[in-house]
């Protein structure tokens, strides 16, 4: 029965991707890893290549978890729901450490589940927030070549003219959708929630902000993309737009799995659409993360979900300081890097109003 089992774990890591290597601190495969020792990975990076290169077809990337995010596994998790007519598993839930007052919702991508994702509510520092990490239910895909694994819809290719599953990926909007529904329940509002994933949940969770009927406090991608983008438009909320909800994007410029320029052209549709997404490219960064990236999360999600929600902009801004207008656009996670004079400060902040 060993010998059996062995086998078939061999056999679903040549299917379903390579698993996630400790690397001296980096984040790969797509999950955050906490590292608590500074000896060098036992597995070198040249080592990974053969079993990267049979993951290149596959979104999906298998986890050896680390005793923290067991231990995180082993807490409470919310009650059971469904999404459309799949059932899901119950999804992973790290409390907040301090006065609960903003959730952040974490999809991860294919072949994965949400307990990978534990260990990343330690690295954001976000005392307040609460964060839930669901899992896809398992079903065939069909660029696993129709094997079964943990997946939020079908995905029958990567490339901008790909057909999407869109009755799976309506049934996994839904099932975001019941989770931000219990959060507001629970006394959170909607622009106290964020929601975000890697890969595949990335685009899910996209969708699930786009067309949430209250404006979300913000939502992320980590390599991932726009999903029935001819669609977004009539499925769009319109209170996303007019509230400017803002999204970051982030995207290595060296993905073989979700292709960089496919990120780019989801985060240029979506601009189009008048959505306010920050595209981040990464040179170099594969279908992974980098301490860059996560920087930019952590940078990210203070601005959406600060400790105490931002005070009100005035009616007439115009008699703030440079400081107080960097402020108040800091606070709200709008670049102001491209303002080099109080004007261009003065205009990004009336914009919000």
């Amino acid at each position: 029965e060993e010998e059996e089992a062995q086998r078939i774990r061999s056999k679903r890591v040549g299917r379903g991707g390579e698993r996630r290597q400790r690397s001296g601190g980096e984040i790969r495969g797509g999950t955050f890893i906490i590292v608590t020792s500074s000896a060098p990975p036992a597995t070198s990076k040249s080592s990974l290549q053969p079993l990267r290169h049979l993951a290149l077809p596959l979104l999906g990337l298998l986890l050896l978890l680390s005793p923290e995010a067991s231990a995180l596994a082993s807490l409470p998790p919310l009650s059971p729901l469904r999404g459309g007519t799949m059932a899901m598993p119950s999804p992973v839930v790290v409390p907040a450490s301090g006065t609960h007052s903003a959730t952040v919702i974490l999809l991860h991508g294919l072949g994965d589940q949400g307990s990978s994702w534990a260990p990343v509510a330690s690295q954001m520092s976000l005392p307040h927030c609460k964060f839930i990490f669901p899992s896809a239910a398992t079903r065939p895909v069909s660029i696993n070549m129709g094997a079964p694994c943990p997946a939020w819809a079908d995905i029958k290719g990567l490339s901008p003219d790909s057909p999407d599953d869109e009755e799976g990926a309506t049934q996994a909007i839904e099932y975001v959708h019941k989770i931000i529904a219990e959060e507001v329940a629970a006394g959170i509002p909607p622009s106290r929630i964020v929601v975000g994933g890697f890969s595949q949940g990335a685009a899910i969770s996209c969708l699930s902000a786009m067309t949430h009927k209250e404006p979300l406090g913000g939502c992320f991608l980590l390599s991932g993309w726009l999903m029935m983008r001819a669609k977004v438009p009539t499925m769009m909320s319109p209170t996303f737009i007019s509230t400017k909800v803002p999204v970051l994007h982030c995207h290595g410029t060296n993905d073989m799995v979700v292709p960089f320029l496919f990120g780019q052209v989801s985060s240029q549709a979506m601009e189009q659409m008048g959505v306010n997404v920050d595209f981040k490219p990464y040179p170099g960064m594969a279908h992974e993360s980098s301490p860059q990236e996560v920087s930019d999360l952590k940078a990210f999600l203070h601005g959406c979900l600060p400790a105490a929600p931002p005070a009100p902009i005035p009616d007439d801004p115009s008699s703030l300081s440079v400081k107080e207008l960097k402020a108040i656009l800091k606070e709200r996670s709008v670049d102001a890097s491209d303002c080099f004079e109080k004007a261009d400060l003065l205009a990004k902040v009336k914009s919000l109003l």
